[in-house]
């Protein structure tokens, strides 16, 4: 079921002949356990960000409730997002979010022989919940670009870093290999 967001993106879209996203939905989920901590990769749809105040004013907003962090990049900023490129981290044997991580990520484009290719981009890290949903929701990232291609993704939680290796593409479902 789609998003209220995603369903108004998609009519703008549509009305006005522009695509806001590719034809597949992007949907990834990678997940590794280190040092206690299980740290679950998200990679979606880009999502709207909304401060206490704004959901407060308005109860039916859908999308992240900013907690702290840095500034988050709305769908319709510049430069303008495609993806949701974010984090849970969980204790691995409570399964219980992390609220307080200090997290750190960055993405890594790749050339086709899977070579670094390019800067690594750094990811402004906010922190957020699901609108309505609590702090059991706490996770860390930020919308951002990705164009089609094959990354390594770099997640420095409390010190540690942890790597997933990820394709997007605007043709296919994205997947993690």
């Amino acid at each position: 079921m789609r998003s209220s967001s995603t369903r108004i993106a998609l009519a703008t879209a549509l009305l006005t002949g522009m695509a806001a996203w590719p034809a597949q939905a992007i949907d990834i989920v990678k997940t590794q356990t280190t040092d206690g901590l299980r740290i679950e990769m998200h990679v979606m749809q880009a999502e709207p960000f909304y401060t206490a105040d704004q959901v407060k004013a308005n109860p039916e907003l859908e999308g992240m409730l900013i907690v702290g962090g840095a500034a988050p990049l709305q769908p319709d900023g510049t430069p303008r997002p495609n993806c949701h490129l974010i984090v849970h981290v969980y204790d691995a044997r409570s399964n219980k979010a992390i609220t307080d991580a200090t997290v750190a990520m960055k993405y890594q484009p790749l050339s086709a022989d899977g070579k670094p290719q390019g800067a690594a981009i750094r990811v402004p890290v906010a922190v957020m919940q699901v609108i309505g949903k609590g702090p059991e929701t706490t996770h860390y990232g930020n919308n951002v670009v990705l164009p089609d291609g094959t990354y390594d993704v770099t997640v420095t939680v409390n010190g540690k870093d942890t790597v997933f290796h990820i394709v997007v593409s605007g043709d296919r479902e994205a997947s993690g290999k």
